[in-house]
């Protein structure tokens, strides 16, 4: 005689189901983020073109080359995120560019450029700053503990084990 018999079930929730939701909201924002930024540059990489002449003095096919591709990356980690491909990797990687785009912010603010950053192409203002250092640190660190938080601990585990008798 057959039978299947049902063992071990277990449901782990490690993650409370509320903040499940709170995560969920960043990460799509991050991925908005990523999309909107990327697009602008896209539209009008005039600004983004301008602060990095005045904040590096390197050959201008080297700045065409960067305002070609660094909108292209964040297009492509954006909808990576939205369309959940290789998601730990993304995060991380978004996490990189967000610290670079703090960095700059830090940099550009002591060396004291005053023009708009370009970050949003002419959609957005973006003058360097304070302000400007706190939306990329908070930006930064949304990324970071998006990517630190583990996605598999908001999901519902369920462990099935079968064993047939006879």
């Amino acid at each position: 005689m057959l039978t299947s018999v049902v063992t071990n079930i277990k449901m782990v929730r490690t993650i409370p189901k509320g903040f499940e939701l709170i995560w969920r909201i960043l990460y799509y924002f991050i991925a908005v983020v990523l999309l909107f930024s990327g697009i602008s540059k896209i539209i009008d990489p005039t600004p983004m073109m301008e602060t990095m002449k005045v904040a590096f003095k390197v050959n201008e096919s080297l700045l065409i080359l960067t305002a070609t591709f660094l909108p292209i990356i964040e297009i492509a980690l954006g909808l990576m995120l939205v369309f959940n491909v290789q998601t730990k990797k993304v995060l991380f990687a978004v996490t990189v560019l967000f610290f670079c785009f703090f960095v700059f912010s830090v940099y550009g603010t002591i060396i004291g450029l005053n023009n708009d950053c370009g970050c949003f192409g002419n959609l957005v203002k973006g003058e360097f700053g304070l302000v400007m250092i706190i939306r990329n640190s908070g930006l930064f660190i949304v990324a970071l503990l998006i990517a630190m938080i583990d996605r598999s601990q908001i999901i519902i585990k369920k462990k099935l084990f079968n064993k047939v008798q006879i």
